[in-house]
Order: C-alpha cells, then sequence, then structure tokens
C-alpha cells in the first residue's frame, strides 16, 4: 500500500510541476513584457544582449568550452570528484578564478606508461574535458600565449603542491608544464573536505591506443526527469536563413510527409522533422578555402559563433568532441558530469565546418527544468565488468571499440507528454557512434 500510494504522489506532483510550467508558458507568450522582467530579475549575473524583439542571454566561450569533470589524485588513488547537490566542475572554477597560469614550456614526449604515471601524480587536481580543446579556449586562464598555437589537450592537471600545470594530451602522449603565475589554491583545497562531494575511485587505461577511464566500483547514479521545451521553428529559419546572404523574398516552403523544408537562393537549406524535431540546416555555397589552414582552436572557435547564432537555450550544454576526419564540433548537454546521448538529439548541437558546406544539426527540443523522477538510482558496474561483457559478446567486434562512458539515455515520460525521462547506463563508441552498451550487445546495427 504505501508503495503504491507513493506511485501516485509522484504522478500528482509531476502533473502539478507540468500545469505550473503551461501557465508560465501562456504568460511568457502573451506578455512578452513579463518574461523581460522576470529574466532580467532570475540571471541577473549573466551578460545580455537587448534589442526591439527579443531578450537572450549572452553565452561566453569558456562556459561552453568548459570542463566535464573533477579528478584529484591522493594516495596514489585517482578520485572523480561527483555530486547530485553541487555543481563540481562550476564550484572549481568559481575557486580557480584568480589563478593565472605562466611560463608555458615546450612540450614533453613520454612513454605511455611515463604519460600514465603523470596522470596519476599525487597531490593533482585534473579538469578533464570531453575531448581535445586548445589554449584559445582557456586564454582567460593564460597570462601568456603558447608558442605552439596548435597543440590540444584533454586534461589540466594542477599540481596542489608544487605550484605546477600539466596539459595533458592523450593521442600523442605529450605534456606540456606551465607555472601557477598567481593566485591561491585555498579555495580548491576546501573541495577535498566538502561533505556534498563524493569521490569515486577512477583508473585510466589504454586500450586499442585510446586513453579510457574505468571506473574501479560498481556506482550509483540517481535519474532525472525534464521537462523539455520545443522551439518555434520560425525561430531558426529566421536566425539561419534570414541572413544578410539571403533574399527573403526567395524563401521557399516544401512539406513532404512529416518533413518540412526551407531553402533559399543563396544555396541555404533548413529541414525539419514535424514528429521528431530534429533540424539540419546546410549552407551548400560555402566556399572557404582558408578552412583548409583551420587549426583545431579554429574549428572549434568559429563552431562556438555557429553555436551562439541560433540563439538556443545552452544552460548545462558543453563542448564534448570534435571528429577531425568530419571536421564535425559536437556539444552536448550534461547532468551531474555525465552528457545526454540521444538519438534525436535532445540537447545536442553538431556543427560542421567544411571548405565547400557548412552543416548543423541539432533538435527544436531542449531541456528546461527537472522535475521529480519515478525510479531509484540506478547501480551500474564497474567499467571493466561492462568491457568484459562487451569482449564475450559475438554481437561486438572490439576492435571498433574508441570509448567508453557514462551518459544519460533518454525515453518519453508515460505519463506527461513534455517530460523525458533520462536513465544512466554505459555509452560505447563503436564505430565512431556513441551506442547503449546493452544496445551494441543485443545485436543493434550501428552504421559508422
Amino acid at each position: 500500500m504505501k508503495s503504491r500510494f507513493s506511485g501516485w504522489f509522484v504522478h500528482i506532483l509531476l502533473i502539478i510541476v507540468v500545469l505550473i510550467s503551461v501557465i508560465f508558458t501562456a504568460l511568457i507568450w502573451i506578455t512578452p513584457s513579463y518574461l523581460q522582467r522576470l529574466t532580467g530579475v532570475t540571471t541577473a549575473k549573466r551578460e545580455r544582449i537587448v534589442d526591439d524583439s527579443t531578450t537572450a542571454d549572452k553565452v561566453k566561450l569558456a562556459d561552453i568550452y568548459r570542463p566535464v569533470s573533477v579528478g584529484l589524485n591522493e594516495r596514489n588513488k585517482t578520485m572523480q570528484l561527483m555530486s547530485n547537490q553541487v555543481d563540481v566542475v562550476a564550484t572549481t572554477l568559481e575557486a580557480l578564478a584568480k589563478v593565472r597560469f605562466s611560463n608555458i614550456e615546450d612540450p614533453r614526449s613520454l612513454s605511455k606508461q611515463e604519460y600514465l604515471n603523470y596522470l596519476k601524480k599525487d597531490q593533482l587536481l585534473l579538469l578533464n574535458y570531453g575531448d581535445k580543446t586548445s589554449f584559445g579556449a582557456i586564454k582567460s586562464l593564460l597570462t601568456e600565449t603558447p608558442k605552439d598555437k596548435t597543440y590540444t589537450f584533454e586534461h589540466i592537471g594542477l599540481d596542489l603542491k608544487g605550484k605546477q600545470v600539466y596539459f595533458f594530451n592523450d593521442d600523442q602522449t605529450e605534456v606540456y608544464t606551465a607555472k601557477l603565475g598567481k593566485g591561491d589554491l585555498t579555495q580548491v583545497e576546501k573541495l577535498k573536505t566538502n561533505e556534498n562531494i563524493k569521490r569515486v575511485p577512477v583508473t585510466y587505461r589504454y586500450k586499442n591506443d585510446d586513453l579510457l577511464q574505468y571506473y574501479d566500483e560498481a556506482l550509483s547514479v540517481p535519474r532525472y526527469s525534464y521537462l523539455y521545451n520545443r522551439e518555434n521553428i520560425g525561430m531558426y529559419v529566421t536566425r539561419l536563413l534570414g541572413t544578410e546572404k539571403s533574399n527573403p523574398a526567395s524563401l521557399i516552403t516544401r512539406e513532404q510527409g512529416e518533413q518540412t523544408t526551407y531553402t533559399d537562393d543563396s544555396g541555404q537549406k533548413l529541414s525539419v522533422n514535424n514528429k521528431t524535431g530534429l533540424i539540419t540546416y546546410t549552407d551548400y555555397l560555402t566556399n572557404d578555402t582558408a578552412r583548409q589552414n583551420w587549426t583545431w582552436n579554429s574549428y572549434l572557435t568559429n563552431a562556438f559563433s555557429d553555436l551562439e547564432q541560433l540563439g538556443a537555450n545552452l544552460n548545462d550544454v558543453k563542448y564534448s568532441e570534435f571528429d577531425e576526419q568530419e571536421k564535425n564540433v559536437i556539444y552536448r548537454s550534461y547532468i551531474d558530469g555525465f552528457p545526454v546521448i540521444s538519438d534525436r538529439d535532445y540537447g545536442t548541437y553538431q556543427i560542421q565546418n567544411r571548405v565547400r558546406n557548412k552543416k548543423i544539426v541539432f533538435s527544436q527540443c531542449s531541456l528546461q527544468v527537472p522535475v521529480p523522477a519515478a525510479g531509484k538510482a540506478v547501480t551500474l558496474p564497474a567499467t571493466k565488468d561492462v568491457v568484459k561483457e562487451l569482449e564475450a559478446s559475438q554481437q561486438v567486434e572490439v576492435p571498433k571499440i574508441s570509448g567508453i562512458q557514462i551518459g544519460y539515455s533518454v525515453s518519453q515520460n508515460s505519463t506527461a507528454s513534455l517530460v523525458i525521462d533520462l536513465t544512466p547506463t554505459y555509452f560505447v563508441k563503436y564505430n565512431s557512434v556513441w551506442i547503449n552498451y546493452e544496445d551494441l550487445i543485443n545485436g543493434k546495427k550501428v552504421e559508422g
């Protein structure tokens, strides 16, 4: 009886939250001035752009190109700092607000074992990025420009004892060294004693020449449910096709089945799947030969400009990966340090800049606010046990695995149409595509 009452209570609470959201949405549509007053109060710390028609948050480069997790080495163990009560990354970056890096030296090339030993250096605070990033993306932390502007790294390591900083490149097993030019680490030290932050033991291992992070023990990860918002497609048509390059009078709209396509006379096309909300924008007449000489940093900074142009809600969105072969920069929503990975690209933005075309793929639907989630936290196995399952499966060709991580899968809530459920699981990068490891073991086909 108690279990049945608990289930009804969660459903009733969820319905109340959705009704409140619908009322606020109506107020926003009916009285835009109300929205401006509301957002002006609740996001006073954000830089803003205001014009006659809209009020939108101005997201900075450092907001998007920030670490996705934080680790700490103590007593020959590496611990990932995790919490569903404290934003660990934001708290760490606030503690580093006045710290600057200087005297950047040339990189050292190491063997794989030497490299792993550096990563395990005692009293090292590790800022871990979703994929290789550039010095240009963290320029606010630098007092000087490095000689090698093409260098990339996946981790920044702060030596809490020796005032040294390390930049780690997993593929090349190279390490840049710098100094903490100014600022103190007093606030960083407080992270060690924060009762709301738990420590989860992890190990770094090379597999198929890719560095993977293994969770050494089974861990409990909470479920979440989120209210999502489906933006009016007209906003994206205006922002992407309504540019100086396009003649508004030339815009042509075609509908075929569940697909609506907008084209103009300048080679631009925007297609939306009206059922899933997936949007694909392509500029076919781009011819920018300068892109042949773009560095990693060039792709990251230019993709950020394209992301800004969308005017989408980028709360919790971070840089996730860059497909160098496809020239595709991918951003994802992160919850408690774990990415949301969805077939429908909820909370995901893919921006591809080639010499002769530009392509942007994203969803009309974005995560808004969390609501009470039904179901207990999920206990996930240690990574080594997941790897054993993959290796034992006849459906899996192990050499095709290039990554493994915990993330959130997306499903439609059974009670409320405007709510999606996020369930933690392991994802495997297989044929360059992230897939739920259970789907892979069960034989789901993956096209790379």
